[in-house]
């Protein structure tokens, strides 16, 4: 590694460490969320600043005095934004932000009680603000304005002292921006304790003062270069950049400038700082150029330049036209430094050491540029490292500088070296020139016998096979060749990574002892084994003459205190292009040492040895390889008799189907096979989690309580289920060789100690990745000793009992299966006869007799109450009840007056209806918390109580009360179950039983209001066809009322007033119309219409009409004595009378009516309207068939609709030989003529 690349790693490792030292290490409080940043566990003094990061609340186009005046009726609506960042591009109410306006940025802090006096510290803003601190205006900066002509910007960052503050805190930046392209709070801030604060703000004049004041100096010096020497261009311009960029150091970050100057104007301020950029990035341009002219054209450096002109002729346009094209002077400098990269690496060609020290110097300006460009557009949040990363980038120019000089001087030193040299060695030259080639020519006589020997040795190595032989004439040859009379054999062992001793030949002198110290000695393939490695890496040989302890590492150490310090050589042993071997030569005698020739000798010599060490291992290797090859046919041919064994093992247990069977033999197996007399086979209870023996085996070494603690041996699956559960989890075996001192687990602690444990293995059995059980084995007279092959056919064996023993489970649980499936087979059958019986019956008393005799004959149950649910009154009533025939006659009383209201206080009852769920009570409780739960128990006399909801479409419709006398007597689940499946059918047969009877009070009631509205036969063919056929009839009676002036009573009168009296009026018409046999047709206003002769027709209907007019008119009279004070008061009732065709029909779909059209029904409309000074009209058609029974009179004519004449007469009574005295209702005489008409016959009379 060359010496200038260590020190550019050891000047990068103590930067970094006095950087990474400077970093204060501390708790990092959260940032701030929808404007609150909650700091109420926060201690200043110990957990120290914290910057005032995350969303604040965003108020654009407002002051703090707008929000506050907002904020006095309703909370202003805020916009979150992330602190630090700048308002240009932001969505606001679907807006996108300009740089140019004003807005309020407000925090929430939640600071916590008795708190040191604090500070708060912040950047500069953009490009004027106001400070509020809880409402209080703390500072402004700048001026602040709506308006651009009354705002002035200011860039000066701030540090105030605040007063005590604890609780909720707001701190609120009222800031504006006309200035500058980009507005806002660009820069973080921060509040801590002010002795903190302070604190980190002269640190940090210190450290730029300190950065500033050495790239000064650093200035100084090279003017001082560039003065004594004017050529050296170079220096000039990388001192005019350290000054530009002092001025840029100054200009920036907590802008010092402003301290030197506090009345520098802020448009000089900003140019001086966009200036600095643009002229020191040209200037650092022309430096590297001259550093490196081939790399660095001058074509490519005037175009940097032409590049970097505009922008700085940009400088005097207004601040916020030139500072909005930093962006893209950004990208060119970063294309700059791409440019300037390139050249470097270029140069390595040139200056390899210049070159990388440069790079390595620029590339920091890289970084810290990039991070600087990455935070001044709010993507990070760190702070400007441009100021360190030329530092760091002058420090290595100065490095370079010093090696510049170092490397001249070193060069006219070598110069004068070889001078001198040269005219000393062409002195010897010529004075010893015979002297030389004589010596020339004996050294070429004793090379070609060293040859022929060497020769002679390697015949004699590849003769021998052995390696043992080999080292033993290697030793023997050196011994003569070198003068050692010591010799030791390394082996290289790249998979292993080591350098392990195999052999060696000592001298005499070495102890016994060393030998055996020799024979557990290795190094590791790596650099801290010192020589050794070193040698290997190398492929080079080693002599040493001294050994310096100082130097040596800590494996050679250990070699040096084995052999002494004896000097000798390492020579690596090297076939087909890989070092095999290391081969270590050296002398015990004094005062000898190896010299160079020594050296060639055993380097020629090791060749030869490494190929007979390698043909040696070979053969060792296939040697190896054959016994191995052996070993695994023999394993190959015991594992195949193995697997014969377990497969005719597998085979047989698999055609067994029963379980226990298929256990024994698994016992005899582990038995016979591995000796293991102990085994336990657990299985899974899924219902308890829980692991529960099956089976154990019985061996005579066995005690008695070992025996009864496997069986009822329960191992929880869960985590105090110890080493089972752990390898139940795992699903792998674990095998304790050994029963550790420390049990963590109880369940581990009683296994060891009942069963009197040394050693076992859990083994769990899986079936598809599904772990079904797990098995035991231990020895209960010693511990286990079993092998890797052993475990590895126990678990083996596992996996194939695994299958069977879940065949067998499977069958068995099929088994169970069946016959719970034929039980419930029956068991609904049963149900089904006994839902069929009950539904078929629509009687309620009979229906529940078959309940009652089914629950008697198939339950072990005394006594049965019913009671349903009445849902009017919120509360279950008796319904019926069997089985009380041994109670005295007050308690059976009881049972039928119990009511059970829905809520807690009816107990028991209750809870099942509102859980829907069947309450069993094994024994009665001597406590019961209900008073009427109480009674119930005390008055049946019942040992046990079973309480079931009758559910029928999710609602609880009855509830079952079942007794048991009998205290011996306890139901069992699958009786429950039946039960409660009973249950559903008795809550289906009451409930269909209550719905039948509730339609068919539904059917009476919608036919009584059919009927109200249609004759019985329209109504009935209706209800039968769905709809009503027209019927034409030939002859029918209309009877049509009127009230003649209706019109102005009913706007005298209110609405009340009017229907109290129509319905008074038209009732009474009702009960006429009904009993003379006629139909009632509808009600229009003042009109009553009815018809006799339909829908049915018949030989009265025309007499029957004139007696409802009578009657009607009688009534009508009665009403008015009778109600004297009712407001309605008609003073005349009108009747028409009128027979004739008529067509009859109903019309509607959702709302009927039966209804008759023609011109008969136009025509007593007409008679209804032309007569208004008489009470009875009827028409000439209708009178002739009346005229024998009743008193006409004033015949005359009135015209029809269609002005056609129709005569009418007065109808006066009743003739007075068919007429009681009132002359309207009939006598017997009447009523005997009446029935002969009725049937037909004619009336016969003068």
């Amino acid at each position: 590694m060359p010496d200038y690349f260590k020190k550019s790693v050891l000047i990068l490792f103590v930067l970094g460490s006095i950087f990474l030292s400077c970093q204060k290490q501390g708790r990092k409080a959260d940032p701030a969320s929808q404007g609150v940043l909650d700091l109420g566990t926060w201690d200043f003094t110990k957990d120290g600043i914290v910057a005032l990061d995350g969303e604040w609340e965003f108020y654009w186009n407002q002051t703090y005095e707008d929000i506050s005046s907002l904020e006095t009726e309703s909370p202003a609506s805020f916009v979150p934004v992330s602190i630090p960042s700048t308002w240009k591009g932001m969505e606001v109410n679907g807006n996108t932000l300009e740089g140019f306006g004003y807005a309020v940025y407000r925090l929430k802090l939640k600071l916590p009680e008795n708190n040191p006096p604090l500070a708060i510290h912040n950047s500069d803003l953009s490009s004027a603000y106001k400070l509020y601190v809880n409402g209080k205006l703390v500072h402004e900066e700048g001026k602040v304005s709506r308006s651009p002509k009354n705002f002035h910007p200011s860039y000066k960052p701030g540090l105030f002292d605040l007063e005590d503050l604890s609780g909720e805190t707001e701190i609120v930046y009222e800031v504006a921006n006309y200035h500058y392209p980009k507005g806002g709070f660009w820069e973080s801030a921060e509040i801590g304790e002010r002795k903190q604060i302070y604190g980190k703000l002269n640190r940090i004049y210190q450290i730029t003062s300190f950065i500033a004041g050495s790239i000064f100096l650093w200035a100084l010096y090279h003017i001082g270069l560039f003065i004594m020497r004017r050529q050296d261009k170079a220096s000039l311009f990388i001192a005019l950049f350290s000054l530009f960029l002092i001025l840029r150091i100054l200009t920036t970050g907590e802008r010092l400038l402003t301290s030197i100057f506090p009345e520098i104007p802020m448009d000089v301020l900003i140019r001086f700082e966009f200036s600095t950029l643009y002229i020191s990035t040209a200037v650092f341009a022309y430096f590297y150029h001259l550093v490196f002219p081939k790399t660095l054209g001058k074509k490519t450096t005037l175009t940097i330049l032409a590049l970097i002109t505009p922008f700085t002729i940009s400088l005097f346009f207004p601040v916020h036209q030139f500072a909005s094209l930093v962006l893209y002077f950004q990208l060119l400098l970063m294309i700059i430094c791409v440019i300037i990269i390139a050249a470097t690496i270029r140069a390595f060609s040139n200056d390899k050491v210049a070159a990388s020290m440069s790079l390595i110097g620029f590339l920091f300006v890289c970084v810290a540029l990039t991070n600087d460009i990455l935070y001044q557009n709010n993507v990070i949040n760190t702070l400007n490292l441009t100021p360190f990363g030329f530092l760091l980038f002058i420090l290595f120019q100065g490095y370079i500088l010093s090696y510049g000089f170092t490397r001249a001087y070193s060069s006219i030193e070598k110069l004068k070296e070889n001078l001198e040299g040269s005219n000393e060695q062409l002195n010897n030259l010529k004075e010893g020139l015979e002297g030389l080639v004589m010596e020339r020519t004996k050294e070429l006589a004793n090379s070609r016998e060293n040859i022929q020997r060497l020769n002679e040795f390697a015949k004699t190595l590849n003769s021998s096979l052995r390696l043992e032989s080999i080292m033993s004439k290697a030793f023997e040859y050196l011994k003569k060749e070198v003068s050692c009379d010591s010799m030791i054999l390394f082996l290289v062992d790249e998979e292993k990574a080591s350098i392990d001793y195999y052999k060696s030949a000592l001298s005499s002198d070495l102890a016994e002892e060393k030998q055996k110290l020799l024979s557990n000695l290795n190094f590791a393939l790596h650099p801290d084994s010192g020589v050794m490695y070193l040698v290997y890496k190398r492929n080079r040989p080693f002599r040493f003459s001294k050994v310096k302890e100082g130097i040596l590492t800590d494996s050679n150490q250990i070699m040096v205190d084995i052999v002494g310090k004896h000097p000798g050589m390492i020579l690596p042993l090297v076939a087909q292009g890989k070092t095999i071997a290391l081969l270590t030569l050296f002398t015990t005698e004094e005062n000898i040492s190896f010299s160079k020739d020594h050296l060639r000798v055993a380097e020629s010599t090791a060749e030869a040895i490494a190929t007979a060490v390698i043909n040696s291992m070979l053969i060792e290797t296939l040697n190896k390889e054959r016994n191995l090859a052996e070993l695994a046919r023999a394993n190959t041919e015991y594992a195949k008799n193995e697997v014969i064994k377990l497969n005719e093992f597998a085979k047989k247990i698999n055609s067994e189907s029963n379980l226990d069977r298929i256990i024994q033999e698994m016992f005899d197996y582990i038995l016979k096979t591995f000796g293991i007399e102990g085994t336990i086979l657990q299985l899974i209870d899924h219902k308890k989690n829980e692991l529960y023996t099956y089976s154990t085996t019985k061996p005579e070494q066995a005690k008695p309580e070992h025996l009864q603690f496997a069986k009822n041996l329960i191992i929880p699956l869960n985590e105090r289920g110890g080493f089972v559960y752990k390898s139940y989890v795992r699903k792998k075996p674990l095998y304790l060789s050994r029963i550790p001192g420390y049990l963590e687990y109880s369940i581990d602690k009683e296994m060891i100690k009942n069963l009197e444990l040394k050693s076992f293995i859990i083994n769990p059995l899986i079936v598809q990745n599904e772990v079904i059980g797990m098995a035991y084995f231990t020895s209960y007279k010693e511990g286990l000793n079993l092998n890797r092959d052993e475990l590895r056919r126990i678990t083996g064996f596992c996996d194939q009992i695994a299958g069977a023993i879940q065949n067998s489970l499977l069958l068995q649980i099929t088994e169970q299966e069946r016959k719970k499936a034929e039980s419930a087979k029956l068991e609904i059958q049963k149900l089904n006869e006994f839902a069929k019986t009950i539904n078929s019956s629509t009687n309620l008393e009979g229906t529940l007799a078959e309940i009652f005799e089914f629950i008697k004959s198939n339950y072990r149950i005394s006594n049965c109450v019913l009671y349903y649910l009445d849902d009017e009154f919120s509360e279950f009533r008796y319904l019926n009840h069997s089985g009380f025939d041994l109670l005295a006659d007050e308690n059976i009383f009881f049972f039928k007056n119990l009511k059970f209201q829905l809520n807690e206080k009816s107990g028991f009852v209750y809870k099942c209806y509102s859980r829907k769920r069947f309450f069993y009570m094994k024994k009665i409780p001597k406590k019961i918390p209900y008073e009427i739960d109480r009674e119930i128990i005390a008055k049946s006399g019942v040992s046990s109580l079973l309480l079931s909801p009758l559910i029928n479409n999710d609602k609880v419709v009855a509830m079952a009360i079942f007794g048991i006398m009998d205290k011996d007597i306890q139901l069992n689940q699958e009786e429950l179950t039946s039960i409660v499946g009973v249950s559903e059918h008795i809550a289906g047969a009451i409930g269909n039983n209550f719905l039948m009877n509730k339609i068919e009070e539904e059917k009476h009631r919608s036919d009584s209001l059919l009927l109200n509205i249609l004759p019985k036969n329209v109504a009935e063919e209706l209800q039968r066809k769905g709809r009503v056929n027209p019927v034409e009839f030939e002859n029918v009676t209309m009877l049509m009322t009127s009230f003649p002036g209706f019109s102005h009573m009913t706007s005298q009168l209110t609405p009340e007033e009017l229907l109290e009296g129509l319905d008074l009026y038209f009732s009474r018409f009702d009960e006429i119309i009904k009993s003379n046999n006629m139909e009632k047709l509808k009600m229009t206003g003042d009109m009553y219409v009815a018809a006799g002769g339909l829908p049915v027709g018949n030989f009265t209907h025309t007499i029957d009409a004139c007696l409802a007019a009578l009657q009607i008119r009688e009534e009508a009279n009665r009403i008015k004595n009778e109600f004297p004070d009712i407001a309605f008061k008609p003073r005349l009732i009108t009747i028409a009378i009128h027979s004739g065709p008529v067509v009859a029909g109903v019309i509607g779909k959702t709302k009927f009516s039966y209804d008759v059209w023609g011109k008969t029904v136009t025509q007593t409309q007409a008679i209804r309207r032309g007569a208004n000074s008489t009470e009875i009209n009827i028409s000439l058609e209708a009178a002739e068939k009346i005229k024998r029974l009743f008193v006409l009179e004033n015949q005359k004519e009135i015209n029809t609709y269609e002005g056609d004449p129709i005569p009418i007469i007065e109808l006066k009574s009743l003739r007075l030989d068919f007429a009681l005295e009132s002359g309207i209702h009939p006598n017997e005489t009447f009523e005997r003529l009446y029935t002969q008409q009725k049937r037909g016959a004619r009336i016969l009379i003068k």
